[in-house]
């Protein structure tokens, strides 16, 4: 987790009715929650690591600006760095991702009283097992989860919850203002050629400003998708004036709902691909290597996701008018992030896009025909 990154009650709520959908979302197909297991979690990343970075020599005046929120909490709760329940715990985050642990989190009863119920897939725990063992996977999963049970007994994690609902409210609130027109979702469904049954946004303070994650998992037969994400921007208090929890930023929310909710489509349809033909596109990886692995994406295959999903993101900003965002996210991803077979890929996909002939599926077939194409003389 290290590597990777790097709810609240009030006298009269419980956390479930603070969370729960207001009206106005309704019409526009999302919920926005505060998530308490996703808040530990972010906790945890601070406690057992950033906070003790920041005091470091060497650690930038930018990063510790930018945490600025994360860390404040970590002054406030550092008698705690040595805690038995914090160190089983980090120990599971070695080599698992973020989004990962969330996967897991977000099914899971809130924390104190989480525990791995029979009815999670065994795909949302099985790296708890560096053999992918399932029945060391439950043990694993199952200290992990009892160590964060413990761990929020240990600090009074309600207590920190409680005294600091108004921001999490503000940060509902200012997610609110900024949510994409009810266009979005019939937009990127018609695109993709699916469906999810729930948008969830989980605007987090305690997961470092800058990161999102997209997750998703099946209950019976309905699909939930959740686009956590922390700040846009470090928060920032003025006296006299409503708290800015830096979630403020509309256009930034819907490039990271477009990036993050497209994962749910895209992932599915990358891992139907026959497996030859990510073999044969392998090579394809060595000149961006190293740019990708700059941005954690250490393997062809999770390249090949942000590829497609980046491709999609521009598509859908030209179908809802947004042609000057469009190009501007082409250029910088592009140019500046170095996906550099976004032309490629856009071939078959724009045209699909334009005739709407055949599906998403077979459109990302024919692109990695063309990837197969260049990977051969390449």
């Amino acid at each position: 987790m290290y590597k990777q990154l790097l709810l609240l009650t009030t006298l009269f709520w419980s956390f479930h009715a603070f969370s729960q959908t207001n009206p106005r979302q309704g019409y526009r197909g999302f919920e926005i929650q505060i998530n308490s297991n996703a808040e530990l979690l972010g906790f945890v990343y601070f406690l057992g690591y950033e906070g003790a970075q920041s005091e470091t020599e060497g650690y930038s005046s930018r990063t510790k600006a930018r945490y600025a929120y994360g860390l404040d909490v970590y002054q406030q709760y550092k008698s705690f760095a040595n805690s038995k329940h914090l160190a089983v715990a980090i120990g599971f985050a070695q080599n698992i991702w973020l989004d990962y642990f969330l996967n897991l989190l977000v099914q899971l009863d809130d924390f104190p009283n989480a525990k791995l119920k029979d009815d999670i897939a065994p795909t949302y725990y099985l790296r708890f097992s560096p053999k992918r063992d399932s029945s060391e996977a439950i043990k694993n999963a199952s200290a992990f989860i009892a160590a964060m049970n413990g761990l929020y007994k240990e600090v009074d994690f309600r207590s920190y919850l409680h005294q600091n609902a108004g921001k999490y409210e503000n940060a509902k609130s200012q997610v609110t203002a900024g949510l994409p027109d009810n266009r979005f979702v019939p937009a990127m469904e018609s695109f993709y050629q699916g469906h999810l049954d729930s948008y969830i946004l989980v605007p987090s303070l305690m997961i470092p400003p800058g990161m999102g994650f997209g997750v998703k998992y099946n209950s019976g037969e309905k699909t939930r998708a959740f686009h956590i994400f922390g700040s846009f921007a470090p928060p920032k208090y003025a006296a006299g004036s409503p708290l800015d929890m830096g979630f403020d930023n509309k256009k930034h929310l819907l490039e990271l709902s477009t990036h993050e909710f497209g994962h749910s489509f895209v992932n599915s349809a990358i891992d139907q691909l026959p497996g030859e033909l990510i073999t044969a596109t392998q090579s394809l990886y060595e000149p961006i290597s190293q740019a990708m692995s700059d941005q954690a994406y250490t393997t062809w295959k999770s390249c090949l996701y942000e590829h497609f999903v980046r491709a999609g993101e521009i598509l859908i900003a030209q179908n809802l008018g947004n042609t000057a965002d469009a190009e501007a996210l082409k250029e910088h991803y592009i140019n500046t992030r170095k996906f550099i077979y976004l032309p490629e890929l856009l071939k078959d996909l724009e045209a699909y896009n334009a005739s709407r002939k055949g599906s998403y599926m077979q459109a990302v077939k024919s692109a990695m025909k063309r990837l197969e194409q260049k990977a051969a003389t390449h």
